[in-house]
């Protein structure tokens, strides 16, 4: 290679863009032209130290190797998978009392938003002769356009309340 073809192709070199045949013919002259080591020097001077040290050869059938090993410890070692009594047992005391409080408040919202939905045994009785708008708290829904998901709902819930099921 001549000095104008590497000093056109030094900021490429640099950066890691050429393929791997043209690189190699750019790095075997940076090996023996100063000059061009010092163009590549001023263009980047990490680049330029790079240029200087030769890389080492893999040696043959190295992947293959590599590869063997990974195959002998994925088989070796199982794959560990997640248990719950095991991390419980692992975990403090203070993280069971947050796990405890979490479950408590948990179930106490959903007891509450249980009571206020479900309409009681009055409601129920007159539920066969009133509108299920009012029975099932569903008021919001009244002014809903035929053909709506809330209109659709409110044909079902009257429906069913006509149905008896």
């Amino acid at each position: 290679m001549h000095c104008e073809d590497v000093l056109k192709q030094l900021k490429a070199f640099s950066s890691g863009q050429l393929p791997a045949g043209v690189r190699q013919a750019v790095q075997v002259h940076l090996t023996e032209c100063g000059a061009c080591r010092a163009a590549l020097g001023r263009i980047d001077p990490v680049a330029a130290s790079l240029a200087r040290v030769q890389t080492p050869p893999v040696p043959l059938g190295f992947a293959a190797r590599v590869m063997a090993v990974a195959q002998r410890r994925r088989q070796a070692e199982p794959i560990p998978t997640w248990n719950l009594l095991r991390w419980w047992r692992l975990t403090s005391a203070s993280m069971h009392l947050a796990a405890a409080a979490v479950l408590a408040v948990g179930l106490t919202a959903g007891l509450m938003m249980g009571w206020t939905v479900v309409p009681s045994a009055r409601q129920m009785a007159s539920a066969t002769q009133s509108d299920p708008l009012s029975t099932y708290q569903l008021d919001v829904l009244s002014e809903a356009p035929n053909g709506s998901l809330a209109g659709s709902y409110l044909t079902l819930v009257a429906a069913t309340n006509e149905g008896g099921r």
